[in-house]
Order: structure tokens, then C-alpha cells, then sequence
């Protein structure tokens, strides 16, 4: 009886994460930015949507229903990210790290190519709060429904101390890799949307703290809510999370992948990234 495999080995999914950096790196700098720009407007689009679900299940001092909710309802964003093929910086971070340890990246166009990226999906992400959410007027008081969850959701990002903003950035950045990594390594679309809602509703879970995401949900608290600092929302919550992200998807993630499979590679290899659905 012949059986029929619907994911790569990891070497083979190594040459896939490989391809896909490179791609970015080689399309002009505009498109990347352009990318970037959707990716952070997908992360407001589906942050959006989950915390107005999220809401209407937000009892105080009881927050798994609301998170569970956040997490279904945002993996969407994730889905839309890949399944278009635009970008976001906390998977590049893991992308970017295994062409610099393969040497298929200068530090040049390294350091340009993730600002870009960065940006890209600040302007994106802020653009969205913007327009769903502040312009909605659902968080606002008095306007919509919205403002105690998203004050409550602000108010306990802006409480951890800066230390532990980064280690709960590093779970996150981990959970969000392996998504992707996921999606690299399934031949088959539904397998790689299965694996992006279980490990993107995950860390939402887990409460952890992801650089897009907050771009948005604290930008969206920004323009909504009252009692609100844009110095403290920077200093307190997203300098941590950036530098959290980058450690799990450079380091905790992409270094033990490169050690694992990127110095010597199955002889027998013979999926390209042309091969993959997504």
C-alpha cells in the first residue's frame, strides 16, 4: 500500500524558509515596504475582529474565554499574511537570521531589508488601528462597547516590567516562527491553516507579546481610550517586545534550525519552494 506524505522533511523546509528570505531580499525595496504595509494592516484587520469578539466574552479577573476567543479569531490575520505572501518582520526575524548563517545575506542589506520590514508593518498596523478601530469608535467610551476590555488589555501590558516584556516576547516569537515554519513545511493548505490557529491561538493564550500585534492593539488604545501614555507605551511595552522577538527568531529558533539542518542537507532532497501550496 503506497502512502502519500503531506510534509516536508525539515531539511527540505529549510530550503523553502531559505527561498522565501531570499525573495525578499532580491524584489525591490518599495514592493518589500508595500508587503510589510499589508502585513501590519492584516495584523489590525484580524486584532480587530478578535478583540471585538474578545469583548463581548471579557469578564474581569476571569480572562480565558476572552483570550481563547482573541486567539481563534486572530490566526486569521496569520493566514492572510501568507496566503497573499506579504511580510512581517517577527518571521523575518527567523528568515533573515538562517541567510545570515548560510551567508546568503550581507549585514547591509540585512540591517535595510528588517527596517523595512519594521516599518513597513508599524505604518500598517497603526493605519489600521486608525481606521477599524478608532474610526469604528467600538473602544471608544461612550461610543461603543469595546473601551473596558481594550483598557483592561492596555493597562496590563503597560504593568510588566521591562525584563519580563522580553521573555514574554520571546514566547511569542517562537510560537509565531513555528507557524510559519509550519507553513513552510505543509503540502497542503488546510494542514498549514490547522497549524497556524492551534500555535498563533496559542500564545495569544499564553498572554504573550508580539511586536505587530501591539503596534496595533496599543495604537488603538491610544486613539480610544483615556489615560493613556504614547512615552510609556514605547518605553514600557514596545522596545521589550521588539527585542524578545528578535532573540527567539534569530537566535532560539533559527540558530539550533541552521546547527540542526543547514550545513549538510539530505543528498536525497527533491521538493523545491515551487512545490508548496502556500
Amino acid at each position: 500500500m503506497e502512502y502519500v506524505c503531506q510534509l516536508r522533511k525539515p531539511a527540505d523546509t529549510l530550503e523553502v524558509a531559505l527561498a522565501s528570505g531570499e525573495a525578499k531580499v532580491k524584489c525591490p525595496l518599495y514592493i518589500l515596504f508595500l508587503k510589510a504595509v499589508m502585513g501590519g494592516y492584516f495584523a489590525a484587520l484580524g486584532g480587530h475582529a478578535a478583540m471585538v469578539l474578545a469583548s463581548h466574552f471579557y469578564l474581569e479577573h476571569h480572562y480565558a474565554a476572552s483570550k481563547l476567543a482573541f486567539g481563534l479569531i486572530f490566526s486569521g490575520a496569520l493566514v492572510c499574511i501568507v496566503f497573499t505572501g506579504t511580510d512581517l518582520v517577527t518571521s523575518n526575524c527567523m528568515n533573515f537570521a538562517l541567510l545570515a548563517y548560510t551567508m546568503r545575506i550581507g549585514p547591509g542589506d540585512y540591517a535595510i531589508r528588517m527596517a523595512t520590514s519594521l516599518i513597513g508593518n508599524y505604518t500598517g498596523a497603526i493605519t489600521g488601528a486608525a481606521m477599524l478601530s478608532a474610526g469604528t469608535g467600538f473602544f471608544m467610551e461612550n461610543v461603543g462597547s469595546g473601551s473596558p476590555y481594550l483598557k483592561a488589555v492596555y493597562d496590563f501590558k503597560l504593568s510588566l516590567p521591562f525584563w519580563r516584556v522580553i521573555f514574554s516576547a520571546i514566547g511569542c516569537n517562537c510560537y509565531v516562527c513555528m507557524a510559519v515554519w509550519c507553513s513552510y513545511a505543509s503540502l497542503d493548505s488546510s494542514g498549514a491553516i490547522l497549524s497556524m490557529v492551534l500555535l498563533i491561538a496559542s500564545f495569544a493564550v499564553a498572554g504573550f507579546e508580539h511586536i505587530v500585534a501591539n503596534f496595533y492593539t496599543l495604537h488603538a488604545a491610544l486613539m480610544s481610550c483615556k489615560e493613556t501614555s504614547f512615552l510609556t507605551v514605547y518605553g514600557s511595552n514596545l522596545a521589550p517586545t521588539l527585542i524578545g522577538n528578535y532573540i527567539a527568531g534569530s537566535v532560539i529558533i533559527a540558530l539550533p534550525i541552521f546547527l540542526m539542518y543547514g550545513r549538510k542537507h539530505d543528498e536525497n532532497v527533491t521538493q523545491t519552494y515551487e512545490d508548496t501550496p502556500v
